[in-house]
């Protein structure tokens, strides 16, 4: 069955969203959509606000949602354990965490997903935010319609790009196998994942990109920052600078004031790479993905490619993406789409979600597996007391059968000087001739009882009193009327045990009218054979 999948990433400068249908077989691009940001307001408000008006104006309907964490605020941590179960791993990640944050834990929202295995070592890259952040956001999101089942953070991400199949194989790929480097350069974050194949090796957000590049460019040029910024994004559009920033276009010093900008991007490239190689494990780059805005910006190329050592270009996107994205715009939608891509994964493209717990989506697989399992818990309770419950019955009627064998035992060992604890023998020997037992009637109280109830017609009668020895039945009751006493008395004349039924008189009652009786016969049915009922 088709789902569609909406992929959400909320810049500072726009908003992007992407909408994919995905398929067993595959996905297709469906619509890919951006909207600038409003300066006015606070930066969430002012994001879910344009996203808002986007899903409004493509009228979207999706059934799941993805977005990465807006700005550089999800902190990420490499944690490294000496095991590699997922189940160790559960229960041993959280004491790492709490280790290498200033927060407790019931203050974040968190979570980890498997970087890589090696050596019986396994690397983890963890992922925390603010839970009263997070729980904002969520807020702002809900007013808007919108309830993501996954929020991550951006850095991994990327990774579902070449898990997806959406990067086009360039011919200026290094020979043999190799890990990829994606570079996005927004607004105020830049974001770096190491990635092969479907796999995430490691992964970065730091604060960066454009704004304080375009802050430098001005100070440089001594232009305001507006001018620089309308002048940086005509460079990295790669179209000439509009009328008011021309003079400084051509101002020779532009190229070096670009380059000094870029530095620190440079070198945050190259602490994620060191702390990437400093794991032992690094392979050769094959290839530098420049993505976001700036990925077009002249010389990031260059300085990227020569720090990783790999050739670097813009991203280029294949198969269904190529669809929906321009060639100029995939740098800028790379994040939207690896969101997406991230939700047509599932669980392929690893756990990592911030959203868990209390703080899952009342749709999400997560929240309703958990539900399952409390009710798989409770439903074992009531088994396991189920159980306990018929062992104690169990245990209990064997005790009482038991002492009944052994009162049954002790009776006939007084009758007949034998023990007997089948009751059928003991029966049979009680009944039989010429025993002390021989005189025991063949009817009980019992059997009269039954016949009695077999016997009386269905009047409105009271029995107050039932008497029955070995001779004979009385019986003292009231009913509506003196005929009833008749056919109390006809009834049971049709029985051989009460043939000679007789009334002993009837008797009206003054308060509430109704007729007293009593009735007596002779029983006269222990000679019959068998139990129970006599016969007419």
């Amino acid at each position: 069955m088709a789902q569609r999948i909406a992929g959400l990433d909320l810049g500072s400068a726009s908003v992007r969203a992407v909408l994919l249908e995905s398929t067993f077989r595959g996905w297709t691009l469906v619509d890919a959509a951006a909207a600038p940001v409003l300066p006015d307001g606070l930066p969430r408000e002012r994001q879910v606000s344009a996203l808002r008006g986007l899903l409004g104006a493509r009228a979207w309907r999706f059934d799941a949602a993805v977005a990465a964490w807006p700005g550089p605020g999800a902190a990420s941590h490499l944690v490294t354990l000496p095991f590699s179960d997922l189940k160790r791993i559960g229960e041993t990640v959280q004491f790492e965490v709490e280790g290498q944050i200033p927060f407790d834990l019931s203050e974040v929202a968190w979570d980890w997903q498997v970087l890589e295995t090696r050596a019986g070592r396994t690397d983890l890259y963890v992922g925390v935010v603010r839970r009263d952040e997070m729980k904002a956001l969520l807020g702002l999101l809900a007013a808007a319609g919108v309830d993501p089942q996954v929020i991550l953070p951006a850095g991994p991400a990327y990774a579902g790009l070449s898990a997806g199949g959406a990067i086009a194989d360039g011919e200026d790929v290094a020979e043999g196998r190799g890990a990829e480097l994606l570079v996005d350069v927004g607004a105020e974050r830049v974001s770096a994942c190491v990635a092969e194949g479907d796999q995430c090796l490691w992964a970065r957000t730091f604060p960066g990109g454009t704004a304080p590049l375009a802050r430098a460019l001005a100070r440089d040029l001594a232009v305001s920052e507006e001018a620089a910024r309308t002048l940086l994004e005509a460079e990295c559009a790669g179209a000439a600078a509009p009328p008011e920033p021309t003079a400084p276009a051509r101002d020779p010093r532009v190229p070096e004031s670009l380059r000094r900008g870029l530095g620190g991007l440079v070198r945050e490239i190259r602490a994620t790479l060191k702390s990437w190689e400093a794991r032992g494990a690094r392979r050769p780059l094959r290839r530098l993905w420049l993505c976001g805005g700036a990925a077009r910006l002249p010389g990031l190329a260059d300085l990227l490619g020569a720090e990783a050592g790999a050739p670097a270009r813009p991203l280029a996107l294949d198969g269904p993406g190529t669809e929906r994205i321009p060639e100029a715009e995939a740098p800028a939608y790379a994040l939207a789409l690896a969101l997406a891509l991230r939700g047509h994964l599932g669980a392929r493209a690893g756990r990592l979600n911030l959203r868990r717990g209390d703080l899952a989506s009342t749709r999400d697989f997560e929240h309703l597996r958990g539900k399952v399992a409390r009710l798989a818990v409770y439903a074992g309770l009531v088994l396991l007391l189920a159980a306990g419950s018929a062992a104690v019955k169990a245990f209990a009627l064997s005790r009482q059968e038991k002492l009944l064998d052994r009162s049954l035992c002790e009776v006939t060992q007084q009758v007949t000087g034998k023990c007997y604890e089948d009751f059928s023998v003991a029966e049979s020997v009680l009944r039989g001739r010429g025993t002390p037992a021989a005189s025991i009637p063949r009817l009980s109280a019992v059997n009269v009882l039954a016949e009695l109830a077999a016997r009386v017609p269905e009047v409105a009668l009271k029995l107050d009193r039932i008497e029955i020895t070995r001779e004979k039945l009385h019986l003292q009751g009231s009913t509506d009327s003196a005929e009833n006493v008749d056919k109390i008395v006809e009834g049971l004349r049709g029985s051989r045990c009460f043939a000679d039924a007789r009334s002993g008189g009837v008797r009206k009652r003054g308060s509430d009218a109704r007729f007293e009786f009593t009735v007596d016969s002779e029983l006269g049915c222990e000679v019959a054979a068998g139990a129970g009922r006599g016969t007419p």
